[in-house]
């Protein structure tokens, strides 16, 4: 067989032209970049946190949201330097590059882990213009057969947007004797079908039943552990930056995200060695933080609770980090079910304030040193 080389060169062709639209995709992606930076603007001008104008200037020279500012309690004490900012986290986007895309699709990234054979929520399939498609090799399905053939008597089921944020979407569906609930309320099978049928791009999973630990904190949200795995390029593994256990509350039910809102859920450290979690923090409107020993509606203990199986659970989650190295920043949330654990999803940018409300980021040598490593501080 004859080398003539028009293959080679028809191969280096081919890289040229994925290049030209690799540079359109990073021209769009800094378009994007922009427009986050005109959000955090435009958001930071309604909501002040009660800051001065003296505290605000300092706020936003150092790139926070003044919001954050007051959460992390710069506004009193501290080193803003030793915290990320919200101006740095947006720098954080370009770390995992395109494989972002994948981290964000609650379809893909499941798909994957359970290809590794992690175990994730059985995704029964998804929702297109109100139309639901199984996974497996049945047609279509309009709303009304979706829920009689999908979600019988007893079953409960999550419908949640394929990409989303911070819970925004998310719909619990159970099937009683009594007929259908959507977050433990009846609701109509032909109300819930018109619910359905106005979906765009939606995932339909198995409802995930925490275990003890989670029930026991808070029963009315499943409450989930965030993970955020980094990868250590000097010791080519990954390593575990941050811990917090999400508690849920009546204010951010039906889930248990943390939000700088005054309707969201709670946030405690959790110890990276022994799996202990201190006191739990709640944000109000203003940005104000109160610390919780014990949760202010179940009452249940949170300083002192250990996460159940610990080791076990940490050992896991770095094992599938390292099988993800091309990804360096995962977000993992998990819950700690009766049987073990089970990942929910994966989040290519976690976002700060439920981390660093318990201090900052920063004054982790190798945390700091992973972030200089891919430009977000320098």
């Amino acid at each position: 067989m004859k080398r003539s080389g028009q293959e080679v060169k028809k191969v280096a062709a081919e890289q040229r032209l994925i290049h030209k639209q690799e540079f359109g995709i990073t021209v769009r992606n800094f378009l994007s970049h922009l427009n986050r930076i005109a959000g955090m603007v435009m958001d930071d001008l309604r909501r002040s946190g009660g800051l001065s104008w003296r505290q605000s200037l300092r706020a936003w020279r150092y790139g926070f949201r003044r919001i954050n500012f007051r959460i992390y309690g710069l506004d009193r004490s501290g080193n803003p330097a030793d915290y990320l900012s919200y101006y740095q986290a947006l720098k954080q986007l370009p770390i995992n590059d395109r494989f972002s895309e994948i981290i964000r699709n609650k379809l893909m990234f499941p798909l994957m882990m359970r290809h590794y054979g992690m175990p994730t929520p059985e995704i029964k399939g998804v929702i297109r213009d109100g139309l639901f498609y199984p996974l497996n090799p049945a047609a279509k399905l309009d709303p009304l057969k979706f829920l009689k053939e999908s979600c019988p008597v007893g079953e409960r089921l999550v419908i949640k947007p394929i990409w989303g944020w911070h819970g925004t979407g998310f719909i619990s569906v159970t099937h009683t004797r009594n007929g259908y609930q959507i977050h433990g309320e009846d609701i109509s099978m032909h109300a819930l079908a018109n619910i359905v049928g106005n979906l765009k791009y939606y995932i339909v999973t198995e409802f995930v039943t925490q275990g003890e630990h989670g029930a026991r904190l808070y029963p009315d949200t499943t409450n989930t552990i965030r993970l955020m795995t980094f990868w250590d390029t000097e010791k080519s593994e990954p390593f575990i930056a941050r811990v917090v256990q999400r508690i849920g509350t009546s204010r951010s039910f039906p889930v248990d995200n943390f939000k700088a809102s005054g309707k969201g859920g709670m946030s405690a450290l959790v110890d990276r060695e022994s799996g202990e979690l201190g006191p739990a923090a709640r944000v109000d409107v203003k940005g104000y933080v109160t610390w919780y020993t014990e949760h202010p509606e179940s009452h249940a203990q949170i300083k002192g609770a250990v996460v159940p199986d610990w080791i076990k659970l940490r050992e896991s989650i770095l094992s599938y980090a390292h099988r993800f190295a091309f990804m360096p920043c995962i977000g993992w949330d998990v819950v700690p079910t009766h049987s073990g654990f089970t990942i929910i999803e994966g989040n290519s940018n976690p976002g700060m304030p439920v981390m660093q409300v318990h201090g900052p980021m920063l004054t982790d040598p190798r945390i700091e040193r992973f972030y200089r490593y891919h430009s977000v501080i320098s």
